[in-house]
């Protein structure tokens, strides 16, 4: 399944490179980068079970650290050490679910989120402030990525790359840590886990991944300034693991290219329809309502939709009572 999932990948990547327009290149990278960061949330909050808000957060520690290292011609260092610092920020922002829990942690991750952003405003050395860190196209050993094209084909590669790491992960020991601090921290204890080392490297991972996210994002938008990693966008996470399904790695794909298309989608019909004014207020709207039906109706998302489990399970077999005997 993973290599038919990173060959699907490269057939996409070549395509991408050869074959789409400059706008269709700019919503495959724009999609695989939002699968990206949506995989770093959901193995944090699907798979260890931390709520998190801070999202945004992580994502501009690696754009502005990307960015910087950017334009002194370190492209490729950049988005490395963009997800190493937001790994360390991650541990920094994970310390205090050693101590809270639930909601209450929940709400410490959305401080941290303000902190970073008061901080992305004052450091106008390393973000220029409000007025938001310009950032040269990207360039990894001497080549230009600059083009939409190979850009989205480097964004699906390395999409590909962060599945199958991640899908590795999750078999593992430390993985199935995760699973079982997510279901019960104090059996997690029993059964011999060291629960505040497992916690911290979950938040350490997730801000790896979402580092990297955040530094192709800013390649992407060529800008990274506090209006762009704000609470809003840390929302469009948490919204696209619930779509997609919580503790699904296909199912972040699904809700990533979900919210991410949906404005779009919307968008366009305004056009079409001539009322671009009035739909694109609604798309607010639509986007919460969507929220809403999932929780309510299909909590599992897009990866657990009804029809596909009635696909994928078997049907029973029935089995014919004997027959009475005649008295």
């Amino acid at each position: 399944m993973r290599a038919l999932f990173v060959l699907a990948l490269g057939a996409l990547a070549a395509a991408a490179s050869l074959y789409l327009t400059r706008f269709g290149a700019y919503l495959v990278a724009s999609v695989a980068i939002a699968s990206i960061g949506a995989l770093s949330l959901n193995l944090l909050n699907g798979l260890a079970g931390q709520i998190s808000f801070s999202t945004a957060a992580l994502l501009g520690v690696g754009a502005y650290t990307a960015g910087n290292l950017g334009n002194s011609g370190h492209g490729g260092l950049g988005l490395v050490a963009g997800a190493l610092l937001a790994a360390l920020v991650g541990v920094l922002f994970g310390l205090p679910a050693l101590r809270l829990r639930g909601l209450y942690f929940g709400i410490s991750t959305i401080a941290t989120q303000f902190l970073f952003e008061y901080f992305a405003k004052i450091a106008d050395p390393l973000t220029n402030g409000v007025s938001g860190l310009t950032i040269r196209p990207l360039r990894i050993a001497g080549l230009d990525f600059g083009a939409d094209a190979r850009f989205a084909a480097l964004c699906l590669i390395s999409l590909a790359c962060v599945y199958v790491a991640l899908d590795a992960l999750r078999r593992t020991d430390l993985g199935r840590s995760f699973i079982v601090i997510r279901e019960n921290e104090t059996v997690a204890r029993g059964m011999g886990v060291h629960v505040a080392r497992v916690k911290l490297w979950a938040f350490a991972i997730s801000g790896l991944v979402a580092g990297f996210a955040g530094g192709l994002l800013g390649f992407s938008n060529r800008l990274a300034s506090p209006e762009t990693f704000n609470l809003s966008l840390s929302i469009d996470y948490v919204a696209m693991i619930i779509v997609g399904g919580l503790g699904s790695l296909p199912g972040s794909l699904l809700g990533a290219a979900f919210v991410t298309l949906l404005p779009e989608g919307i968008q366009r019909l305004g056009e079409a329809l001539n009322i671009p004014d009035i739909l694109s207020a609604l798309r607010e709207l639509a986007f919460g309502l969507m929220m809403v039906l999932f929780l309510i109706y299909e909590p599992r998302g897009l990866s657990g939709l009804t029809l596909w489990r009635r696909r994928r399970t078997p049907k029973p077999v029935q089995i014919n009572k004997p027959m009475e005997e005649p008295r």
